[in-house]
């Protein structure tokens, strides 16, 4: 069986005790793959991944990075994206062939309205998201046709789907499942995660899942069996280690 997995690490700090314990559960997953966003140089998985591929750092947040995308298997090459410091592509070398692996997170439903890290662009709740979408899409049609790999996509989407509740409008939800549509993707983390998340020890509620993993329909053919897992933003204690909960897709051909 292979394994690949994505989390946001909601920005870790060096030597905190959230940090190791992000380490230590990404050690236990052990995904062969790993897309992690909101990554910064604090945490480091040298020893569990030999290759890797990062977004270009922001000049406000040098020590961090937006994409970051961890593999066991050989990168051969990163690829350009229309915006290298929100997204990352790498080539991977696997051991069923190579394979185009997108990183991205799509703006949060405040991007363009208020804050510091998109800016105030006068733009009205999900408008940059829906605006980012239709950028991001063809990326990942330009990839998948240079390319001629199989395309995954991964990352935080900020969006839950599949449920009609939670993160997300019903127009950007619709946007996203026409692109994944037009480019024969299809999103595996789509699904009811309660089985395997738990009430947030504050908020009492189990969170709705925003990190998606999506799949050439291509590729999807040639695999025998998968299953779709997702693992909590805390620990057995109640210990935050993100503000997200990560997901993964393990399968085998």
């Amino acid at each position: 069986m292979y394994k690949i997995a994505t989390w946001n690490v909601q920005r870790p700090k060096k030597g905190t005790q959230k940090t190791a314990l992000a380490i230590a559960e990404i050690q236990e997953v052990n995904a062969d793959i790993l897309v992690l966003t909101e990554n910064a140089n604090g945490l480091s998985l040298t020893d569990l991944y030999p290759f890797s591929v990062h977004s270009l750092p922001f000049e406000r947040t040098p020590q961090e990075y937006w994409v970051s995308i961890f593999s066991k298997w050989e990168i051969s090459e990163q690829i350009q994206t229309f915006d290298n410091c929100r997204t990352a592509c790498a080539v991977i070398k696997a051991p069923f062939g190579e394979i185009a692996v997108f990183g991205t997170i799509i703006p949060y439903h405040q991007a363009g309205v208020s804050g510091v890290r998109y800016g105030n662009l006068g733009y009205k709740q999900w408008e940059y998201h829906e605006k980012d979408l239709h950028q991001q899409a063809k990326d990942w049609k330009r990839i998948a046709e240079e390319t001629q790999m199989p395309l995954w996509l991964i990352g935080d989407f900020n969006q839950s789907r599949g449920n009609h509740q939670g993160y997300g409008t019903e127009k950007v939800r619709q946007l996203l499942t026409d692109y994944l549509n037009q480019l024969y993707l299809t999103c595996l983390t789509e699904g009811d995660f309660s089985s395997f998340l738990h009430p947030d020890p504050i908020k009492k509620k189990i969170r709705h899942n925003i990190d998606h993993i999506c799949v050439s329909k291509a590729f999807l053919r040639k695999v025998r069996q998968y299953q779709v897992g997702a693992w909590d933003h805390f620990n057995e204690k109640g210990k935050y280690m993100s503000d997200h909960n990560g997901v993964y897709v393990s399968f085998e051909l």
